[in-house]
């Protein structure tokens, strides 16, 4: 009974890089990552400020609004109770409702003009934020498959890993066999077989032989109480960086275009609203 392994085995070339050429290859990724990483957290200090602006203008027009409307509440109650009389009060009061108001309006206009700013911050932000994420999970991808590679390489230095691998390749010649005897993929002559047949062949020992050999790991990581979860050294500086509450609250526009659709609906809305006060008036 042939085999695919029998039939490739002597065509088949390792693709991965190994010693100084991987080094490199992860160097520069841990590189990219840390340029990505650093360019998010700067934009995102940015808007970090940008934001506590924003929320202090309008928090104080919100505030001074609040003021406005008790002390126009109050100067009249005031001014029933004096059954009409003016007091230094009440006109301190009344005062004090105008420059509350005037003080509410400007800091929402500084709030306004301070918008289209922000979500211009907030499209950076996203646009470095996406950079950086894709940066890290490359990076981490090249670091998980550098430290499995390393990992088997120390082990196979040994006579237990040796074995191991010895009877891996065991393990791959059972799959193949079951595979082939079974009676849903053939009569067991692989050679003679049709290239779709083949192909279905080839998935289903892909499929049964890796899962035995995950099995099995699980297995000896269960007996020997090993945490699945622990992670290498190397993998420390990849850790993500979790989004701040500016960032998280965020409900805006989230690309170039959208910011700038964004702001002509608002010129316009501001236009409309400039020509009903001048119909009215």
């Amino acid at each position: 009974m042939t085999t695919p392994t029998e039939i490739t085995q002597d065509t088949q070339t390792n693709a991965q890089p190994t010693g100084e050429t991987a080094t490199m290859t992860t160097a520069r990724h841990m590189t990219a990552h840390a340029e990505k990483r650093t360019n998010y957290l700067a934009k995102r200090d940015t808007l970090k400020t940008l934001t506590e602006r924003l929320e202090r203008y309008r928090k104080g027009a919100a505030a001074a609004r609040e003021e406005a409307e008790a002390s126009d509440k109050r100067w009249r109650e005031l001014l029933r109770e004096n059954d009409g009389d003016v007091t230094k009060e009440i006109r301190q009061l009344k005062r004090a409702v105008g420059d509350n108001r005037e003080t509410a309006d400007e800091l929402e206009a500084m709030a306004t003009e301070l918008t289209e700013e922000h979500e211009a911050r907030q499209v950076e932000v996203i646009a470095a934020r996406t950079a950086y994420r894709q940066a890290r999970q490359m990076a981490w991808d090249i670091e998980v498959e550098t430290e499995f590679d390393h990992a088997l390489a120390a082990m196979a230095s040994t006579t237990e890993g040796q074995r191991l691998l010895s009877a891996m390749r065991l393990m791959q010649h059972k799959s193949e066999r079951d595979v082939l005897l079974d009676p849903s993929f053939g009569d067991g002559q692989y050679s003679s077989f049709a290239a779709d047949e083949r192909r279905r062949v080839d998935a289903e020992i892909e499929r049964r032989f890796p899962r035995r050999l995950v099995e099995g790991l699980a297995k000896q990581r269960q007996a020997q109480r090993l945490d699945a979860t622990t992670q290498p050294d190397s993998l420390e500086a990849l850790e993500p960086v979790a989004e701040l509450a500016c960032e998280q609250g965020y409900d805006g526009p989230r690309t170039a275009m959208q910011a700038e659709f964004a702001k002509r609906r608002r010129q316009i809305d501001a236009a409309q609203a400039t020509g009903s006060e001048q119909h009215r008036a």
